[in-house]
């Protein structure tokens, strides 16, 4: 998998997450139309987005935009992503959706590291040297908790990578990523997530759940900015 020399956008949801309608088609030409050379589309515990998205590319786009599949599975420890995958990897125990992902040759990256995590154990070398990649920016959460990713990232001596984490259109220019040459030397640009962003996914969690009362609790919440 060649990410040098391209304007990457990483850390992507589809409709076919819990939180999200982005059509996979549609990620692909707004991406390719504002100057990304690739993507590296990460639904929640599937792959189906990301492979409808590639062959959406392929055969629009050949060679000019790459979608690579990614993943972002829930583990006893938190979330873990790999990219390049092949295969689907299951939810569970961390030691075996690092063991699957390995499997299939693929990178992993630990995103949001201080938020959903257990934070004790994302400091134990046992599990962080399984890591390729840390998400030291993630532009839906604050600022210290992105702060403290970077450090960890600095003191682990781990590839940097900066994730818009989109739900929804106006998500998805947020971030990007470009390794001139080396992976030890990116150029990132990060925006933060607007709230009502967020609020966006969350209604779209609920909706898709049938939870009325949660879907309109955050529909009003969405509607005052809160």
């Amino acid at each position: 998998m060649d990410i040098l020399n391209k304007k990457i956008n990483f850390h992507i949801h589809t409709k076919y997450s819990f939180d999200s309608l982005l059509e996979p088609s549609f990620i692909v030409d707004y991406l390719f139309q504002n100057g990304f050379d690739a993507a590296i589309i990460t639904d929640h515990n599937t792959i189906k987005g990301a492979v409808e998205a590639q062959e959406y590319a392929t055969k629009k786009y050949k060679d000019k935009f790459t979608v690579i599949i990614g993943e972002e599975v829930k583990s006893d420890i938190g979330d873990i992503i790999g990219f390049p995958l092949e295969e689907e990897v299951e939810p569970g125990d961390w030691e075996t959706v690092v063991m699957k992902m390995k499997q299939q040759g693929a990178f992993l990256c630990l995103p949001h590291p201080y938020k959903s995590h257990n934070l004790f154990l994302i400091h134990q070398e046992e599990f962080i040297n399984q890591f390729d990649f840390i998400e030291i920016f993630n532009a839906r959460i604050n600022d210290k908790l992105n702060e403290h990713a970077f450090n960890l990232a600095e003191k682990y001596k781990k590839i940097k990578i900066v994730g818009n984490d989109a739900h929804v259109k106006s998500d998805l220019l947020n971030c990007s990523n470009y390794y001139d040459g080396s992976l030890e030397t990116p150029v990132f640009t990060t925006n933060k997530t607007h709230l009502r962003n967020v609020r966006h996914s969350q209604i779209i969690n609920y909706y898709k759940k049938r939870n009325i009362a949660e879907t309109l609790k955050y529909s009003l919440l969405y509607f005052i900015g809160k």
